[in-house]
Protein backbone atom coordinates (compact mmCIF):
# COMPACT_ATOMS: atom_id res chain seq x y z
CA UNK A 1 0.00 0.00 0.00
CA UNK A 2 1.63 3.08 -1.15
CA UNK A 3 -0.72 5.55 0.68
CA UNK A 4 -1.55 6.54 4.36
CA UNK A 5 -4.68 6.71 5.87
CA UNK A 6 -6.10 8.14 9.01
CA UNK A 7 -8.95 7.48 11.52
CA UNK A 8 -10.64 8.29 15.03
CA UNK A 9 -9.80 5.19 16.64
CA UNK A 10 -12.18 6.06 19.60
CA UNK A 11 -15.51 5.20 20.38
CA UNK A 12 -18.13 8.03 18.66
CA UNK A 13 -19.35 10.89 21.36
CA UNK A 14 -17.06 12.99 23.90
CA UNK A 15 -14.54 11.29 26.73
CA UNK A 16 -11.53 11.92 28.51
CA UNK A 17 -9.28 10.78 25.71
CA UNK A 18 -9.63 10.86 21.45
CA UNK A 19 -6.99 8.92 19.67
CA UNK A 20 -6.10 9.42 15.63
CA UNK A 21 -4.41 6.87 14.51
CA UNK A 22 -2.40 6.85 11.10
CA UNK A 23 -0.45 4.12 9.48
CA UNK A 24 1.58 4.26 5.98
CA UNK A 25 4.76 5.71 4.38
CA UNK A 26 4.37 9.18 5.25
CA UNK A 27 3.37 8.80 8.60
CA UNK A 28 6.73 10.04 10.08
CA UNK A 29 7.24 13.05 7.77
CA UNK A 30 3.23 14.53 8.53
CA UNK A 31 3.46 13.70 12.04
CA UNK A 32 6.33 15.80 12.47
CA UNK A 33 4.45 18.72 10.94
CA UNK A 34 2.21 18.93 13.83
CA UNK A 35 4.44 18.36 17.05
CA UNK A 36 6.28 21.05 18.78
CA UNK A 37 8.21 20.58 22.27
CA UNK A 38 9.17 23.58 23.86
CA UNK A 39 8.17 25.65 20.99
CA UNK A 40 10.54 23.97 18.84
CA UNK A 41 9.21 21.22 16.26
CA UNK A 42 10.35 17.95 17.02
CA UNK A 43 12.43 16.35 14.15
CA UNK A 44 11.79 13.09 12.40
CA UNK A 45 15.21 11.82 13.90
CA UNK A 46 13.57 12.73 17.48
CA UNK A 47 10.95 11.10 17.04
CA UNK A 48 12.98 7.60 15.69
CA UNK A 49 14.64 7.85 18.72
CA UNK A 50 12.02 7.84 20.87
CA UNK A 51 10.13 5.30 19.10
CA UNK A 52 7.70 3.24 20.85
CA UNK A 53 7.45 5.38 23.46
CA UNK A 54 4.98 7.90 24.45
CA UNK A 55 6.23 10.97 24.02
CA UNK A 56 4.39 14.72 26.13
CA UNK A 57 4.75 17.41 22.93
CA UNK A 58 2.03 20.12 21.20
CA UNK A 59 0.09 19.88 18.30
CA UNK A 60 0.06 23.13 16.27
CA UNK A 61 -1.33 23.89 13.34
CA UNK A 62 1.38 26.39 12.30
CA UNK A 63 1.89 28.68 15.18
CA UNK A 64 -1.81 28.09 16.67
CA UNK A 65 -1.81 25.02 19.43
CA UNK A 66 -4.84 22.64 19.07
CA UNK A 67 -4.05 20.76 22.06
CA UNK A 68 -1.22 19.51 24.05
CA UNK A 69 -1.00 15.84 23.49
CA UNK A 70 0.44 11.96 23.88
CA UNK A 71 2.01 11.04 20.73
CA UNK A 72 3.43 7.56 20.33
CA UNK A 73 5.18 6.42 17.00
CA UNK A 74 5.43 2.59 16.03
CA UNK A 75 8.06 2.22 12.95
CA UNK A 76 7.42 -0.70 10.63
CA UNK A 77 7.58 -3.73 10.44
CA UNK A 78 7.26 -3.77 14.12
CA UNK A 79 3.27 -2.14 14.00
CA UNK A 80 0.02 -3.37 14.25
CA UNK A 81 -0.55 -2.67 10.73
CA UNK A 82 3.02 -3.74 9.79
CA UNK A 83 3.80 -0.01 8.01
CA UNK A 84 4.38 3.32 9.93
CA UNK A 85 1.88 3.77 12.36
CA UNK A 86 1.71 6.95 14.57
CA UNK A 87 -1.18 7.73 17.48
CA UNK A 88 -1.89 10.89 18.61
CA UNK A 89 -4.34 10.72 22.31
CA UNK A 90 -5.97 14.28 23.00
CA UNK A 91 -8.73 15.22 24.89
CA UNK A 92 -11.63 13.07 23.97
CA UNK A 93 -14.08 16.25 21.91
CA UNK A 94 -15.28 15.25 18.48
CA UNK A 95 -15.39 18.31 16.78
CA UNK A 96 -11.03 18.76 17.95
CA UNK A 97 -10.89 15.00 16.74
CA UNK A 98 -12.38 15.86 13.73
CA UNK A 99 -10.39 19.01 13.34
CA UNK A 100 -7.30 17.02 13.42
CA UNK A 101 -8.38 14.41 10.46
CA UNK A 102 -9.39 17.48 8.11
CA UNK A 103 -5.94 19.10 8.58
CA UNK A 104 -4.04 15.10 7.67
CA UNK A 105 -6.66 14.91 4.80
CA UNK A 106 -5.50 18.86 3.59
CA UNK A 107 -1.82 17.35 4.03
CA UNK A 108 -2.50 14.48 1.70
CA UNK A 109 -3.60 11.49 3.94
CA UNK A 110 -6.62 9.25 2.75
CA UNK A 111 -9.90 8.81 5.31
CA UNK A 112 -9.66 4.91 6.13
CA UNK A 113 -12.41 2.77 5.18
CA UNK A 114 -13.83 0.22 7.70
CA UNK A 115 -11.44 -2.08 9.24
CA UNK A 116 -8.62 -0.58 6.82
CA UNK A 117 -6.35 -0.93 9.45
CA UNK A 118 -6.80 -4.36 10.12
CA UNK A 119 -6.75 -5.48 6.74
CA UNK A 120 -3.41 -3.86 6.15
CA UNK A 121 -2.41 -5.82 9.01
CA UNK A 122 -3.42 -8.91 7.68
CA UNK A 123 -2.05 -8.07 4.32
CA UNK A 124 1.17 -7.66 5.75
CA UNK A 125 1.37 -10.62 7.21
CA UNK A 126 1.08 -9.10 11.36
CA UNK A 127 -2.20 -12.01 11.51
CA UNK A 128 -4.01 -14.66 9.97
CA UNK A 129 -7.61 -14.13 8.92
CA UNK A 130 -9.45 -15.73 11.51
CA UNK A 131 -7.42 -13.97 14.13
CA UNK A 132 -8.19 -10.42 12.21
CA UNK A 133 -12.33 -11.40 12.25
CA UNK A 134 -12.46 -12.10 15.83
CA UNK A 135 -11.06 -8.61 16.81
CA UNK A 136 -14.26 -7.32 15.19
CA UNK A 137 -16.34 -9.94 16.93
CA UNK A 138 -14.38 -9.00 20.09
CA UNK A 139 -15.15 -5.07 19.42
CA UNK A 140 -19.20 -5.87 19.58
CA UNK A 141 -19.03 -8.87 22.43
CA UNK A 142 -22.35 -8.60 23.91
CA UNK A 143 -21.60 -10.86 26.93
CA UNK A 144 -18.67 -12.53 28.47
CA UNK A 145 -19.19 -16.06 27.09
CA UNK A 146 -18.74 -14.18 23.41
CA UNK A 147 -15.94 -12.49 24.64
CA UNK A 148 -13.97 -14.95 25.56
CA UNK A 149 -15.19 -17.54 22.56
CA UNK A 150 -13.45 -13.97 21.04
CA UNK A 151 -10.42 -13.90 22.59
CA UNK A 152 -9.31 -17.72 22.18
CA UNK A 153 -9.97 -16.86 18.24
CA UNK A 154 -7.95 -13.21 18.45
CA UNK A 155 -5.32 -15.31 20.71
CA UNK A 156 -4.45 -17.76 17.78
CA UNK A 157 -7.19 -20.87 18.65
CA UNK A 158 -8.47 -21.40 15.32
CA UNK A 159 -5.02 -20.00 13.46
CA UNK A 160 -3.62 -23.18 15.45
CA UNK A 161 -6.39 -25.29 14.66
CA UNK A 162 -6.25 -25.07 10.95
CA UNK A 163 -2.60 -25.50 10.56
CA UNK A 164 -2.55 -28.69 12.24
CA UNK A 165 -6.00 -29.75 9.83
CA UNK A 166 -3.56 -28.24 6.60
CA UNK A 167 -0.72 -29.98 8.06
CA UNK A 168 -2.32 -33.30 7.94
CA UNK A 169 -3.96 -32.71 4.83
CA UNK A 170 -0.91 -32.17 3.16
CA UNK A 171 1.16 -35.56 4.77
CA UNK A 172 -1.91 -37.50 3.52
CA UNK A 173 -1.72 -35.61 -0.09
CA UNK A 174 2.34 -36.53 0.20
CA UNK A 175 1.41 -40.20 1.02
CA UNK A 176 -0.77 -40.64 -1.67
CA UNK A 177 1.70 -39.06 -4.50
CA UNK A 178 4.46 -40.54 -3.44
CA UNK A 179 2.53 -44.21 -3.97
CA UNK A 180 1.67 -42.56 -7.30
CA UNK A 181 5.02 -41.36 -8.27
CA UNK A 182 7.37 -44.72 -7.01
CA UNK A 183 4.49 -47.28 -7.57
CA UNK A 184 7.08 -50.01 -9.33
CA UNK A 185 10.05 -48.88 -6.69
CA UNK A 186 10.19 -51.28 -4.14
CA UNK A 187 8.72 -49.38 -1.24
CA UNK A 188 6.63 -49.56 1.67
CA UNK A 189 3.50 -47.46 1.82
CA UNK A 190 0.79 -47.09 4.77
CA UNK A 191 -2.53 -49.38 3.74
CA UNK A 192 -5.45 -48.23 2.23
CA UNK A 193 -6.89 -48.61 5.93
CA UNK A 194 -4.66 -46.82 7.96
CA UNK A 195 -5.25 -43.77 5.17
CA UNK A 196 -8.65 -43.98 5.46
CA UNK A 197 -8.72 -44.05 8.87
CA UNK A 198 -6.38 -41.20 9.13
CA UNK A 199 -9.01 -39.12 7.00
CA UNK A 200 -11.88 -40.25 8.76
CA UNK A 201 -10.47 -39.31 11.70
CA UNK A 202 -10.38 -35.12 10.34
CA UNK A 203 -13.57 -35.67 9.02
CA UNK A 204 -14.80 -36.56 12.20
CA UNK A 205 -12.81 -33.21 13.95
CA UNK A 206 -14.10 -31.58 11.64
CA UNK A 207 -17.95 -32.12 11.88
CA UNK A 208 -17.57 -31.94 15.73
CA UNK A 209 -15.89 -28.14 15.31
CA UNK A 210 -19.38 -27.30 13.39
CA UNK A 211 -21.80 -28.84 16.29
CA UNK A 212 -19.89 -27.13 19.12
CA UNK A 213 -19.80 -23.67 16.81
CA UNK A 214 -23.92 -24.50 16.62
CA UNK A 215 -24.30 -24.83 20.40
CA UNK A 216 -22.11 -21.56 20.68
CA UNK A 217 -24.15 -19.77 18.53
CA UNK A 218 -27.53 -20.45 20.25
CA UNK A 219 -25.84 -19.87 23.74
CA UNK A 220 -24.45 -16.32 21.81
CA UNK A 221 -27.86 -14.99 20.02
CA UNK A 222 -30.40 -16.35 23.19
CA UNK A 223 -30.26 -18.30 26.11
CA UNK A 224 -33.49 -19.68 27.38
CA UNK A 225 -34.02 -19.44 30.81
CA UNK A 226 -36.73 -21.34 32.08
CA UNK A 227 -39.01 -20.63 35.19
CA UNK A 228 -40.24 -24.04 36.52
CA UNK A 229 -41.79 -25.53 39.59
CA UNK A 230 -45.01 -26.22 40.90
CA UNK A 231 -48.42 -24.23 40.83
CA UNK A 232 -48.58 -20.80 42.97
CA UNK A 233 -44.58 -20.93 44.06
CA UNK A 234 -43.92 -17.49 42.56
CA UNK A 235 -43.01 -18.45 38.68
CA UNK A 236 -45.24 -15.82 37.29
CA UNK A 237 -44.07 -12.69 39.74
CA UNK A 238 -40.86 -13.61 39.13
CA UNK A 239 -40.74 -13.44 35.78
CA UNK A 240 -42.59 -9.83 36.07
CA UNK A 241 -39.40 -8.78 38.76
CA UNK A 242 -37.08 -9.89 36.52
CA UNK A 243 -38.71 -8.12 33.23
CA UNK A 244 -39.76 -5.23 35.24
CA UNK A 245 -43.18 -4.88 34.05
CA UNK A 246 -46.10 -6.92 34.57
CA UNK A 247 -45.83 -9.87 31.83
CA UNK A 248 -48.00 -13.15 33.39
CA UNK A 249 -50.87 -12.95 35.31
CA UNK A 250 -50.92 -13.56 39.12
CA UNK A 251 -53.38 -15.28 40.52
CA UNK A 252 -53.58 -17.72 43.76
CA UNK A 253 -55.46 -20.14 42.24
CA UNK A 254 -53.18 -23.47 41.07
CA UNK A 255 -53.25 -23.92 37.37
CA UNK A 256 -53.14 -20.48 36.28
CA UNK A 257 -50.82 -20.51 33.83
CA UNK A 258 -51.98 -23.48 31.10
CA UNK A 259 -49.23 -22.47 28.45
CA UNK A 260 -46.03 -20.87 28.71
CA UNK A 261 -45.56 -17.54 28.38
CA UNK A 262 -42.21 -16.15 26.78
CA UNK A 263 -40.46 -12.99 27.09
CA UNK A 264 -37.14 -11.13 25.77
CA UNK A 265 -34.51 -9.32 28.16
CA UNK A 266 -30.80 -8.33 28.35
CA UNK A 267 -28.87 -8.96 31.47
CA UNK A 268 -25.71 -7.64 31.64
CA UNK A 269 -25.43 -7.49 27.51
CA UNK A 270 -26.33 -11.64 27.37
CA UNK A 271 -29.65 -11.89 25.13
CA UNK A 272 -32.25 -13.95 26.92
CA UNK A 273 -35.53 -15.72 26.46
CA UNK A 274 -37.17 -15.88 29.70
CA UNK A 275 -40.13 -18.65 29.48
CA UNK A 276 -42.71 -18.80 32.42
CA UNK A 277 -44.09 -22.51 32.51
CA UNK A 278 -47.72 -24.28 34.00
CA UNK A 279 -46.98 -25.17 37.40
CA UNK A 280 -45.94 -29.36 37.66
CA UNK A 281 -48.68 -31.39 39.52
CA UNK A 282 -50.78 -33.97 39.24
CA UNK A 283 -54.35 -33.06 37.76
CA UNK A 284 -57.35 -34.30 35.89
CA UNK A 285 -57.83 -31.44 33.81
CA UNK A 286 -56.54 -32.96 30.29
CA UNK A 287 -56.09 -28.80 29.16
CA UNK A 288 -53.84 -28.10 32.27
CA UNK A 289 -52.31 -31.48 31.71
CA UNK A 290 -50.90 -30.60 27.68
CA UNK A 291 -49.62 -27.24 29.40
CA UNK A 292 -47.41 -29.52 32.07
CA UNK A 293 -46.18 -31.28 29.01
CA UNK A 294 -44.88 -28.25 27.26
CA UNK A 295 -43.07 -27.32 30.87
CA UNK A 296 -41.62 -30.10 30.98
CA UNK A 297 -40.13 -29.79 27.37
CA UNK A 298 -39.39 -26.20 27.33
CA UNK A 299 -37.09 -27.20 30.89
CA UNK A 300 -35.39 -30.13 28.73
CA UNK A 301 -34.41 -27.51 26.11
CA UNK A 302 -33.60 -24.86 28.66
CA UNK A 303 -30.33 -23.25 28.56
CA UNK A 304 -30.81 -22.78 32.49
CA UNK A 305 -33.62 -23.42 34.76
CA UNK A 306 -34.78 -21.49 37.57
CA UNK A 307 -36.69 -24.13 39.74
CA UNK A 308 -39.02 -22.04 42.12
CA UNK A 309 -40.11 -23.47 45.62
CA UNK A 310 -41.84 -21.93 48.16
CA UNK A 311 -40.79 -21.43 51.32
CA UNK A 312 -43.97 -20.83 52.66
CA UNK A 313 -45.67 -23.84 53.08
CA UNK A 314 -44.07 -26.75 55.00
CA UNK A 315 -42.25 -29.21 53.32
CA UNK A 316 -41.09 -32.85 53.33
CA UNK A 317 -37.59 -32.69 52.49
CA UNK A 318 -37.34 -36.39 51.73
CA UNK A 319 -40.23 -36.63 49.94
CA UNK A 320 -40.07 -33.27 47.85
CA UNK A 321 -36.46 -34.85 47.10
CA UNK A 322 -37.79 -37.82 45.71
CA UNK A 323 -40.51 -36.41 43.61
CA UNK A 324 -38.08 -33.38 41.96
CA UNK A 325 -34.53 -34.94 42.16
CA UNK A 326 -34.74 -35.26 38.20
CA UNK A 327 -35.80 -31.61 37.38
CA UNK A 328 -33.40 -30.24 39.40
CA UNK A 329 -30.24 -31.07 37.41
CA UNK A 330 -28.24 -27.97 35.85
CA UNK A 331 -31.00 -25.79 38.07
CA UNK A 332 -30.42 -22.73 40.27
CA UNK A 333 -33.13 -23.56 42.75
CA UNK A 334 -34.73 -20.13 43.92
CA UNK A 335 -36.16 -20.35 47.57
CA UNK A 336 -39.03 -17.79 47.14
CA UNK A 337 -41.52 -15.88 49.49
CA UNK A 338 -38.58 -15.77 52.40
CA UNK A 339 -40.33 -12.87 53.29
CA UNK A 340 -43.03 -15.19 54.65
CA UNK A 341 -41.13 -18.54 55.67
CA UNK A 342 -43.30 -20.86 57.64
CA UNK A 343 -41.62 -21.73 61.22
CA UNK A 344 -40.58 -25.22 59.78
CA UNK A 345 -37.98 -23.73 57.40
CA UNK A 346 -36.39 -22.50 60.07
CA UNK A 347 -36.64 -24.95 62.77
CA UNK A 348 -36.06 -27.92 60.37
CA UNK A 349 -32.71 -25.65 58.87
CA UNK A 350 -34.45 -26.33 55.50
CA UNK A 351 -32.02 -23.82 53.37
CA UNK A 352 -28.86 -25.35 54.52
CA UNK A 353 -29.80 -29.19 54.59
CA UNK A 354 -30.93 -28.11 50.90
CA UNK A 355 -27.71 -26.41 49.74
CA UNK A 356 -26.07 -29.87 51.32
CA UNK A 357 -28.10 -32.13 49.82
CA UNK A 358 -27.85 -30.53 46.63
CA UNK A 359 -25.43 -27.81 45.82
CA UNK A 360 -22.24 -29.78 48.00
CA UNK A 361 -23.14 -33.45 45.08
CA UNK A 362 -22.85 -30.84 42.30
CA UNK A 363 -26.36 -31.32 41.76
CA UNK A 364 -27.34 -27.68 41.29
CA UNK A 365 -26.05 -24.06 39.47
CA UNK A 366 -26.74 -22.80 42.67
CA UNK A 367 -29.26 -22.04 45.71
CA UNK A 368 -30.93 -18.37 45.96
CA UNK A 369 -33.30 -17.35 48.82
CA UNK A 370 -35.34 -14.42 47.83
CA UNK A 371 -38.87 -12.67 48.41
CA UNK A 372 -40.89 -11.34 44.39
CA UNK A 373 -42.83 -9.37 46.80
CA UNK A 374 -40.22 -7.50 48.66
CA UNK A 375 -37.42 -7.92 46.16
CA UNK A 376 -35.25 -9.20 48.30
CA UNK A 377 -32.27 -11.35 46.50
CA UNK A 378 -33.75 -11.15 42.95
CA UNK A 379 -30.31 -8.70 42.04
CA UNK A 380 -28.13 -11.93 43.59
CA UNK A 381 -30.33 -13.89 41.37
CA UNK A 382 -29.84 -11.69 38.33
CA UNK A 383 -25.83 -11.75 38.99
CA UNK A 384 -26.21 -15.54 39.28
CA UNK A 385 -27.82 -16.45 36.06
CA UNK A 386 -25.24 -13.78 34.40
CA UNK A 387 -22.36 -15.84 36.04
CA UNK A 388 -24.27 -19.13 34.87
CA UNK A 389 -24.90 -18.24 31.46
CA UNK A 390 -21.23 -16.96 30.34
CA UNK A 391 -19.30 -18.93 32.81
CA UNK A 392 -15.87 -19.21 31.30
CA UNK A 393 -15.42 -23.18 32.17
CA UNK A 394 -17.78 -23.49 29.18
CA UNK A 395 -15.96 -22.38 26.24
CA UNK A 396 -13.77 -25.01 26.18
CA UNK A 397 -17.02 -26.96 24.88
CA UNK A 398 -18.11 -24.82 22.37
CA UNK A 399 -16.37 -22.81 19.11
CA UNK A 400 -16.90 -19.61 17.67
CA UNK A 401 -17.05 -19.40 13.63
CA UNK A 402 -18.36 -17.11 11.19
CA UNK A 403 -20.54 -17.96 8.40
CA UNK A 404 -17.61 -18.20 6.10
CA UNK A 405 -15.96 -20.34 8.56
CA UNK A 406 -18.71 -22.97 8.48
CA UNK A 407 -18.94 -23.16 5.32
CA UNK A 408 -15.66 -24.27 4.52
CA UNK A 409 -15.59 -26.62 7.35
CA UNK A 410 -18.71 -27.67 5.62
CA UNK A 411 -16.64 -28.13 1.93
CA UNK A 412 -13.76 -29.96 4.17
CA UNK A 413 -16.36 -32.68 5.46
CA UNK A 414 -17.92 -33.58 1.92
CA UNK A 415 -14.20 -33.48 0.63
CA UNK A 416 -13.20 -36.24 2.98
CA UNK A 417 -16.48 -37.85 3.01
CA UNK A 418 -16.10 -38.28 -1.04
CA UNK A 419 -12.48 -39.76 -0.19
CA UNK A 420 -13.30 -41.85 2.21
CA UNK A 421 -15.83 -43.43 -0.61
CA UNK A 422 -13.26 -43.44 -3.09
CA UNK A 423 -11.09 -45.36 -1.18
CA UNK A 424 -13.88 -48.10 0.02
CA UNK A 425 -14.59 -48.41 -3.76
CA UNK A 426 -10.71 -48.80 -4.48
CA UNK A 427 -10.28 -46.08 -6.55
CA UNK A 428 -6.92 -44.95 -8.21
CA UNK A 429 -5.03 -42.61 -5.43
CA UNK A 430 -4.93 -39.91 -8.19
CA UNK A 431 -8.88 -39.37 -8.07
CA UNK A 432 -8.41 -39.37 -4.44
CA UNK A 433 -5.72 -36.43 -4.04
CA UNK A 434 -8.36 -34.58 -5.71
CA UNK A 435 -10.86 -34.53 -3.14
CA UNK A 436 -7.51 -34.22 -0.47
CA UNK A 437 -6.58 -31.33 -2.81
CA UNK A 438 -9.89 -29.88 -2.06
CA UNK A 439 -9.98 -29.76 1.85
CA UNK A 440 -6.51 -28.17 1.67
CA UNK A 441 -7.62 -25.72 -0.66
CA UNK A 442 -11.45 -24.91 1.76
CA UNK A 443 -8.37 -24.86 5.22
CA UNK A 444 -6.74 -22.55 3.23
CA UNK A 445 -9.38 -20.05 2.34
CA UNK A 446 -10.35 -20.18 5.94
CA UNK A 447 -7.27 -18.65 7.96
CA UNK A 448 -6.43 -16.68 4.72
CA UNK A 449 -3.37 -18.80 3.03
CA UNK A 450 -6.11 -18.63 -0.19
CA UNK A 451 -8.04 -15.20 -0.74
CA UNK A 452 -9.04 -12.70 -2.91
CA UNK A 453 -10.43 -8.66 -2.83
CA UNK A 454 -14.01 -9.63 -2.90
CA UNK A 455 -14.06 -11.65 -0.12
CA UNK A 456 -11.52 -9.44 1.98
CA UNK A 457 -13.58 -6.69 1.37
CA UNK A 458 -16.81 -8.38 2.84
CA UNK A 459 -14.68 -9.45 5.97
CA UNK A 460 -14.04 -6.20 6.93
CA UNK A 461 -16.55 -4.01 5.87
CA UNK A 462 -18.58 -4.67 9.00
CA UNK A 463 -15.56 -3.53 11.19
CA UNK A 464 -16.04 0.11 12.69
CA UNK A 465 -13.53 2.90 11.12
CA UNK A 466 -10.02 3.22 13.02
CA UNK A 467 -9.88 -0.62 13.53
Amino acid sequence: MSDTITAISTAPGMGAIGIVRISGPATLTISSQFLYYNNSPLTQERIRKSSRQSLFCEFRNDSVLIDKIIYTFYPNPNSFTGEDVAEFHFHGNPILLRQVIDLFVTEGIRPAAPGEFTKRAFLNGKMDLTEAEAIGRLIHSRSRFELELSQKNLFGDLHKLTSRLRSELIGIKAECEAEIDFSTEDLTFESLEERRERIVKIQTLCSNILVKSSKADNLISKSRVVLFGEPNVGKSSLMNQLLGQDRSIISDIPGTTRDYISEDMSISGIPIQLVDTAGIRETNDSIEKLGINQSLREAENANLKLFILDSSKPMNLDQWMETNRLYLTSSILVINKVDISHTSWKEENLFERLKLILVDNGNLNGIIELSCKTGQGVDQLIRLIEERLSDSSLTEEYVMLEDRHKYHFQQIVSALSRANDLIINQAPAEIVVQEIDEAVLQVGQINGIVSNEEVLGRIFSVFCVGK
